[in-house]
């Protein structure tokens, strides 16, 4: 008999462009919930349309209008396993005049991943993304810094983002710790 595994919703929130999409839609890839086919089919229509590289971002952002504007819109949901948990990932959009539904996506979560772009580094919607994700009750915060590759792995911008980053969360009375790149 299978053992239950405990159930964790988690929200993607962030900044617009930051890559949210694209590190569920890479993070779905990696633990087998997306099929290599799909990506395949995904990029190939991509490149038909000019957005090359958003095989990963079209797993989440299904919608007409989100794959020709190349931004979330509404919320998203899907499923992946680990050993230890099955959780329902919410791809909520960043951009300012979604936040209604950033809110309905967040506000059944249990954790939040912030992904922040490196080269932007913190953002108004970032602060409010963490402000609304606390007052929702979220009190466990994943930190992602996407887009390394952009600033060519910088270390001293790593380090730049990380304290702006820090500042932010200690603003949220929340213990900071080291984030990670989701590259």
């Amino acid at each position: 008999m299978a053992v239950d595994k405990p159930h964790m919703n988690l929200a993607v929130i962030g900044h617009i462009d930051h890559g949210k999409s694209t590190t569920v839609g890479r993070l779905l890839f990696e633990t087998g919930a997306v099929p290599p086919h799909i990506i395949e089919s995904y990029r190939k229509e991509a490149e038909t349309k000019g957005k090359g590289s958003f095989e990963f971002a079209w797993v989440m952002d299904s919608l007409k209008e989100e794959r020709e504007r190349g931004i979330t819109i509404d919320i998203a949901h899907k499923r992946f396993d680990t050993d230890k948990y099955y959780f329902t990932v919410v791809d909520c959009p960043g951009h300012r005049d979604f936040v209604k539904n950033m809110i309905t996506g967040a506000s059944q979560a249990d954790a939040a991943l912030l992904v922040v772009a490196a080269p932007d580094g913190v953002m108004e919607q970032t602060k409010e993304h963490v402000f609304l994700s606390r007052t929702l009750g979220i009190n466990q915060l994943i930190i992602g810094i996407n887009k390394m590759d952009v600033v060519k792995y910088d270390e001293k911008r790593y380090n730049e983002v990380k304290d702006q980053l820090s500042q932010l969360i200690k603003m949220v009375a929340t213990s900071p710790r080291t984030p990670n790149s989701s590259r």
